[in-house]
């Protein structure tokens, strides 16, 4: 047995978008609206499958029980109590509670232009204080939505789901925060142990088994840059080690940094120490030279 909605207690509001298009325009608004939101308590049986996607994202708080998110490429996430996620728009899912113990949830469709911030795993609100600010926000967001639609209650909506996003995804548990550092170490070590290697943002994503976007924010958000940005710094300390420490030409430095390109490494390599490889390894054989004792 499959059901979309018809739970004991259950809460459905859609707003008249359509009939107000220019409401999204409002400065206010900001490019983050919400065009439908409900509330389903102990859903058994609950099932959606939507193999074209939808134009809005999904936002899915589990307050109880667990369900199943299953997306493209295999990609299956348990949701359990306290956990959030969000499905971006027109990605191919589907989703359904668990029989043995199905979920409560609250479910936002979106829309918004910060997508690339919410990364593509869970979010785990651990804190009993952090899940009763979010609940609050849940209840209030609920209660206007059902008022009777005009502009001022539109905006006010989308005020409040933008705090909740930014409480859910930028204020994030100290269990995100790890996860993330753990992905930032993984990616840095892989980086390393492949710096004679062309790695793309694609490859690096793809061994985190993450998202190019989400691995752009962990970076940004970390180090100040993006990932391939930092993976050129590390190719360039590298080749000023090799020029210190060695007597490789400065083609055989370019290959062992991962660039075939002798005369696109030189140029790279001006462009981030500010001198070229020929004057930079000059200057330090003059360091070295000054410093022996005679």
């Amino acid at each position: 047995m499959k059901k979309k909605d018809g739970f004991k207690d259950e809460k459905y509001i859609a707003l008249p978008i359509k009939n107000e298009i220019d409401y999204t325009k409002h400065p206010l608004i900001n490019g983050t609206y919400i065009t439908e939101l409900g509330l389903y308590p102990s859903a058994k049986y609950h099932y959606r499958e939507r193999m074209e996607g939808i134009d809005e994202n999904i936002f899915i708080y589990c307050m109880e029980g667990s369900g199943v998110i299953e997306l493209l490429h295999n990609k299956i996430i348990q949701l359990n109590a306290g956990e959030i996620f969000c499905i971006p728009a027109k990605t191919p899912h589907r989703y359904y509670a668990l029989s043995e113990n199905p979920w409560s949830i609250i479910w936002i469709h979106f829309v918004s232009d910060m997508m690339d911030l919410f990364g593509d795993d869970k979010i785990t609100i651990s804190s009993p204080e952090k899940k009763h600010l979010l609940q609050t926000h849940f209840i209030n967001l609920l209660q206007i939505s059902e008022k009777e639609f005009s502009q001022h209650h539109f905006i006010v909506i989308s005020k409040l789901l933008s705090l909740i996003l930014a409480e859910t995804y930028l204020l994030e548990d100290k269990v995100s925060f790890d996860k993330q550092n753990q992905y930032l170490s993984k990616c840095i070590r892989y980086m390393n142990e492949n710096i004679n290697q062309e790695l793309t943002l694609k490859q690096l994503a793809h061994h985190l088994k993450i998202s190019q976007s989400y691995l752009s924010t962990i970076f940004k958000k970390y180090t100040q840059q993006s990932p391939i940005e930092f993976l050129i710094h590390l190719k360039i300390d590298q080749a000023c080690k090799y020029m210190k420490m060695t007597d490789l030409k400065i083609y055989e430095i370019a290959k062992k940094v991962g660039y075939e390109d002798a005369y696109y490494f030189s140029r790279l390599f001006k462009k981030y120490t500010g001198l070229s490889p020929k004057v930079y390894r000059a200057q330090m054989e003059g360091i070295i030279s000054n410093g022996k004792s005679g």
